[in-house]
């Protein structure tokens, strides 16, 4: 299968059964500020529980965020453990 390159990025963390309202409010805020930080980010989008319709099951406890990613050309240059023998593209 050929990689799939769509520059987003979906993040769908669970936090513990029973959450608050306020405080899945409050953790998506601080992860969404976080996620923001990376020079690689373009934009962060995060809902927690579902919307008013049948097809969005997610109990309050699941958060979606979309990273969307700017282009690669934007993202840093970092060497990894493989850079010395990986050809370039």
């Amino acid at each position: 299968m050929p990689p799939l390159e769509e520059g987003s990025i979906l993040y769908m963390p669970s936090t513990m059964p029973g959450i608050s309202i306020t405080e899945a409010q409050r953790l998506l805020q601080v992860t969404d500020r976080i996620l923001k930080r990376f020079p690689e980010v373009e934009r962060v989008l995060g809902k927690a529980g579902r919307s008013e319709t049948a097809t969005d099951p997610a109990p309050l406890s699941m958060l979606e965020t979309v990273i969307i990613l700017k282009p690669k050309e934007q993202w840093r240059k970092v060497d990894t453990w493989y850079s010395a023998w990986r050809p370039d593209h």
